[in-house]
């Protein structure tokens, strides 16, 4: 017996599934299609916009670093500053440590030697010596204060340049004369006024001076200069060393506070380096200016100030010497201070005045029949004949008696005026007299007659 196979299902039921089936295919490859044109679109948008943005954030970063190259790097100038500041530390601390051993060793032998002993004198004058160093340094240190603090006030008085830079010197002269540096001083040829603090302004000058013993080798030479730049109505100090110079970078810092240009290890010279800190201060308080310059190390160092002429003198700078020479007197001095004499001889040789000088009473009165002054200016303390001996002795002169008297003392009470004018003194100066007081006095007598040669 035979068995028919199963029914094959219809033709066309068969067929229809298969179509929904292909249809099915066609419709997700173009959504792929569709999908993947929308990212691509998106990618050429994102790299569009990043082309953009990449535009945009190079011109911010020019711009910044464009800024950045115009300001100011305030945290490598205070990094410097830190340096210098670290190194004064440095420095303060190597100069307290000498004085304090040598101190401490001092008193160590104080307590064991002989009293009045050569070991006791010398231990007393080590002391004596090391204590000044550190007085200076606290001097120092507490006068940058103040003028950074503008609590330095300036007693102003009128003041010859030439006078007070020479006594200024004669007190630095020893230490040029222990370290073995010749000192020269060229003084203006007529007198330089200004209106200043005398004792700063020598504080400037010793300044200058110290500097230049310390940094000027033995067999060196130290030059200081006094004149007047009419035209600029400026009044010029100048220091000129022959020493160790100054490097070209160090020169524009050398006022600056806590910057040296002795950076050896062995700081052999010393000091804190605040000397010319003060004298740049010094001088810009009295409205002036102080510069440095030098062709490099070993080749010297010229130091100049520059301060306002008097205002007199410089209103007058244009006039020329034609007044000078119509008040040109004939002084002489009567002084047994040698040094005293010669000073003021030259400070009126300035003022192109003719002046002659006598150290005693009865050389005074014979050089005057022979010199035949304008006035003599007479100390009163002179030995054996005193000054009140010398005006009696004038006045019973004939030849002598017409000569205008100025008493010249170390102190003007009522007393010593009354006393000076009844000797037959016509004015009474206290000593030192000032070139104001004493041209001053020179310009109110008549007009000088002929010499003795004439």
């Amino acid at each position: 017996m035979s068995v028919d196979p199963p029914p094959s299902p219809p033709s066309g039921k068969r067929g229809k599934r298969r179509g929904k089936k292909a249809h099915s295919a066609t419709a997700s490859g173009d959504e792929k299609d569709a999908r993947i044109r929308e990212l691509e679109a998106r990618v050429a948008e994102l790299e569009s916009s990043g082309e953009e943005a990449r535009a945009e954030a190079a011109d911010v970063v020019t711009e910044a670093k464009q800024a950045e190259a115009a300001l100011p790097a305030p945290s490598l100038q205070l990094t410097e500053d830190d340096e210098r500041r670290n190194e004064f530390l440095a420095v303060l601390s190597h100069e307290l440590v000498n004085p304090r051993a040598a101190i401490r060793n001092s008193l160590y032998v104080l307590g064991r030697a002989a009293s009045g002993g050569a070991q006791a004198g010398g231990a007393q004058a080590v002391i004596e010596r090391q204590v000044g160093e550190l007085a200076r340094l606290a001097d120092d240190l507490l006068e940058v204060t103040r003028i950074a603090r503008n609590e330095i006030k300036l007693q102003c008085e009128r003041l010859e340049l030439n006078q007070l830079v020479r006594q200024t010197i004669e007190k630095q002269r020893s230490l040029f004369e222990n370290a073995e540096v010749y000192l020269e001083f060229h003084p203006a040829p007529r007198p330089v006024l200004v209106d200043a603090d005398g004792n700063r302004l020598a504080q400037v000058i010793g300044n200058l001076l110290h500097n230049a013993a310390k940094f000027t080798g033995r067999g060196g030479a130290t030059l200081v200069a006094v004149h007047a730049e009419r035209a600029e109505k400026q009044a010029v100090i100048q220091v000129v060393d022959t020493g160790v110079g100054i490097a070209p970078e160090m020169v524009s810092r050398l006022f600056q506070p806590f910057s040296q240009a002795d950076s050896s290890s062995d700081r052999s010279k010393g000091g804190l380096g605040l000397g010319l800190t003060l004298v740049k201060g010094l001088v810009e308080l009295h409205g002036g200016q102080v510069t440095a310059q030098s062709a490099g190390l070993d080749q010297g160092a010229e130091f100049t100030v520059w301060l306002p002429l008097a205002m007199e003198q410089a209103a007058a700078s244009q006039a020329g010497s034609e007044s000078a020479a119509k008040s040109r007197r004939r002084v002489l001095v009567i002084e047994d201070d040698i040094e005293a004499a010669d000073s003021l001889r030259d400070v009126l040789a300035f003022g192109e005045h003719d002046v002659e000088v006598a150290h005693n009473g009865p050389v005074g009165i014979a050089r005057a029949r022979e010199f035949r002054p304008d006035v003599v200016l007479c100390d009163m303390g002179l030995p054996g004949m005193d000054g009140f001996e010398v005006a009696r002795a004038f006045k019973a002169d004939e030849l002598l008696k017409g000569i205008l008297l100025v008493a010249v003392g170390g102190s003007a009470l009522p007393e010593d005026l009354q006393r000076s004018i009844e000797a037959g003194f016509e004015h009474h100066l206290t000593k030192p007299p000032s070139l104001q007081e004493l041209e001053e006095l020179l310009a109110i007598l008549p007009a000088p007659g002929p010499r003795p040669d004439q």
